[in-house]
């Protein structure tokens, strides 16, 4: 079985690893993103990036919300499904919906998250 990659913009290496780990056992291989300076996001243009499936986003990655990296990935042409991962509330459900955002809560439910990736 091929694994599908996905991609995972994340500020602590930690989540990263783990989120990598939950769902290397599911069929999902993880390319993760430590930041979201514009050298790292240049990235998502390589090959390997550039063929993933989804584009998974922590809330706050440093000091930058995921959803304004969203918005400039969505505005560049990005029209992969985006999946917005926060331990906090819900966020505005418009702007979730204006840039076609799934919301989902920490901690991750990988089962759940596996199965939202298999169905792309």
């Amino acid at each position: 079985m091929t694994a599908i990659d996905v991609i995972y913009i994340e500020d602590d290496d930690i989540e990263a690893e783990l989120f990598s780990m939950g769902l290397s056992t599911r069929g999902i291989n993880v390319l993760h993103i430590p930041d979201a300076q514009p050298d790292s996001l240049l990235l998502l243009q390589n090959p390997s990036y550039a063929t993933a499936k989804a584009v998974f986003i922590d809330f706050w990655i440093g000091v930058v919300s995921g959803l304004d990296v969203a918005r400039s990935l969505r505005e560049n042409g990005d029209a992969r499904p985006f999946f917005l991962l926060t331990a906090g509330e819900n966020p505005n459900p418009q702007v979730l919906k204006q840039l076609n955002i799934t919301y989902l809560q920490k901690p991750a439910n990988y089962n759940k998250i596996a199965s939202a990736v298999t169905a792309l």
